[in-house]
């Protein structure tokens, strides 16, 4: 008849190889032996309780052999191959020798894999924060700068950049921490060992598991999109008839006559993006963009498409007029990075201008065609009234400020 097993959860990490050693022996003294051990997980046969020891060992970077497993069991030790890169080793036999019988033995097997483990989690914490780098750019990091500069956000991902993040961090320095605590008694000549286990087991327990739900509720809290279209399938941007933006068939209609009759297919010499997104954050409940651009195709593999035509306006409607002015403030401020728009002065404040019934306004053209009306143009525009922001991107000969009268009337 099968024995009856049992599942727990395990967040021992192998950095928390000796602190794990002590949880099963404390689980055998209940009678709950191992027999797998698996990612977060490790499933016990439920017997009588022994006073049985464990030993965890990294894998060695060399294949261990049959001979050597032979020679921990004729010395009482079993294996039980653990997930990932350790090998557990148990025993029933109060008699049984340790697998190191000196210090020195000890160190020269632990001590390739762990600095190998320390240095891979150096790589790591230094690829994250590379990756992370460029939303840092442009300002001072704090709290209420990374709140406001990350508005349009879902809740979901807010409480990541302020939980997960630090959770995330605090877990790591004190999983490097373990590590340096290890090899500083690698350093001092004493054999590897810890006492309990409990604070380790919750303090790994709690970051896994609000990891987990952190996760999940991303991804089920990934921003929606009510109404999209991509290039070749305009159906729903056509279809939408919502009055908040200023579309493009507004502010240049017959331009648009011509655009709708390529989209008809009409013209098939040009590539169309037409796109209308809606979307919402804690911060921002309203979420509005159109975007149309309009390109030629590249005639060969080596050349790039022109782009003729550029038109994208965005709508936040935010809870109040103080997080429209600070999301404005780091918006305006990436949107000018990230254009072509070549100004010998990178601060918004130097293109405002006075616009009644806004509170904020400016204007931003590529220098090198300022004064020529008739050429097409890389031009920005941002708007504030009250809660109410408008950030609109347009490439074409149409002087972007000659509307801002279109954009303040729906503001």
């Amino acid at each position: 008849m099968d024995k009856k097993t049992k599942l727990k959860f395990d967040p021992f990490g192998v950095v928390d190889m000796f602190y794990k050693q002590n949880w099963l022996e404390y689980q055998a003294g209940k009678g709950l032996l191992l027999a797998n051990d698996n990612l977060l997980t490790c499933r016990f046969t439920v017997d009588e309780p022994r006073d049985r020891r464990y030993r965890i060992l990294p894998y060695k970077h060399s294949k261990t052999t049959q001979e050597e497993l032979d020679l921990y069991a004729s010395c009482g030790w079993h294996l039980i191959y653990g997930y990932g890169s350790v090998m557990i080793f148990y025993t029933d036999d109060p008699d049984a020798p340790e697998p190191f019988t000196d210090v020195q033995s000890q160190h020269k097997y632990y001590r390739k894999s762990l600095i190998t483990n320390f240095i891979i989690m150096l790589i790591i914490f230094a690829e994250s924060l590379f990756s992370i780098r460029p939303s840092w750019q442009g300002f001072t990091i704090s709290p209420s700068a990374l709140l406001y500069s990350s508005a349009d956000q879902s809740l979901s991902t807010l409480v990541i950049t302020f939980i997960g993040v630090p959770l995330a961090l605090l877990f790591w320095f004190q999983y490097m921490l373990t590590y340096i605590s290890i090899l500083n008694r690698n350093r001092k000549k004493a054999f590897y060992e810890a006492t309990g286990f409990r604070l380790k087991y919750y303090v790994n327990a709690m970051f896994i598991i609000t990891l987990i739900v952190l996760v999940l509720w991303s991804i089920i809290d990934i921003p929606r999109t009510m109404d999209s279209s991509s290039s070749g399938d305009f159906t729903q941007a056509l279809k939408y008839k919502g009055n908040e933006i200023v579309r493009f068939s507004e502010f240049d209609p017959d331009t648009w006559k011509t655009v709708k009759k390529q989209i008809d297919g009409e013209n098939n010499k040009v590539d169309i993006i037409f796109e209308i997104d809606q979307d919402k954050s804690f911060m921002i409940p309203r979420m509005v963009t159109e975007e149309l651009e309009v390109s030629t195709p590249p005639k060969n593999e080596n050349d790039d498409s022109v782009i003729n035509l550029y038109y994208k306006v965005h709508l936040y409607k935010a809870k109040s007029s103080k997080v429209a002015s600070e999301f404005m403030k780091y918006n305006s401020k990436n949107a000018l990075e990230e254009s072509d728009i070549k100004v010998s002065n990178k601060s918004i404040d130097k293109f405002r201008f006075d616009y009644e019934g806004l509170d904020y306004a400016a204007y931003i053209v590529d220098e090198k065609k300022a004064n020529d009306t008739t050429a097409k143009r890389d031009q920005l525009l941002f708007l504030r009234k009250g809660s109410t922001y408008v950030y609109v991107s347009y490439y074409g000969p149409i002087d972007l400020k000659s509307k801002v009268g279109l954009f303040a009337e729906k503001m």
